[in-house]
């Protein structure tokens, strides 16, 4: 693999964005209109450099330091800060600090894990009343794209994550054939 160019992200096995291939604007738009959005195991940032330009301060986290280098060469000028952290400590904010977190392909990974249950429950505890966590995940669809049959998650699954964490909705609206947006809700 060719390493990555100032225009070029970084690729390589499992490094390809859901913003590849789904649309999106239902996405953009569940996420729009926050005073900060957080963007929880970011990747390479496709999502929060989408959300920067939009107007939207971002505060996008992830392990992967290549994905987050070449993210912070592409935010310059923009109101994102990327940072390298492990979803499986503390969120590394105060209660209510956020109006807007995205995970994008990240929960099937949490479930896999065994963090889900703690890491929503750090969302919760992140998302401000009245704020919005967006949840892109793979439907139980035989691949490809994306994992095995066996780590995708049912909508019902999804749905129950979120309202364990105290959250709210989870309606999956199809963004892809094979991928669905879930807007939880956290109560005013």
């Amino acid at each position: 693999m060719q390493p990555p160019t100032e225009a070029a992200p970084p690729g390589g096995a499992g490094k390809h964005s859901s913003f590849d291939f789904v649309r999106p604007a239902p996405v953009l738009a569940a996420l729009a209109g926050g005073r900060l959005a957080l963007d929880l195991g970011c990747g390479r940032g496709d999502w929060s450099l989408a959300l920067a330009r939009a107007g939207t301060p971002v505060l996008a986290l992830d392990r992967w330091w290549d994905g987050l280098r070449w993210l912070r060469r592409q935010a310059q000028g923009l109101p994102l800060l990327a940072l390298r952290a492990d979803l499986g400590a503390p969120l590394p904010l105060p209660t209510a600090a956020v109006d807007r977190v995205l995970l994008a392909l990240v929960l099937h990974h949490l479930v896999a894990t065994g963090a889900a249950a703690a890491v929503l429950a750090q969302v919760a505890r992140v998302l401000a009343p009245g704020g919005v966590l967006a949840v892109v995940e793979f439907l139980p669809v035989p691949p490809p794209p994306g994992p095995s049959l066996a780590i995708r998650l049912a909508p019902a699954r999804v749905r129950e994550l979120g309202a364990d964490a105290g959250l709210t909705g989870g309606v999956p609206i199809p963004v892809a054939p094979h991928v669905a947006l879930y807007r939880f809700g956290q109560p005013s």
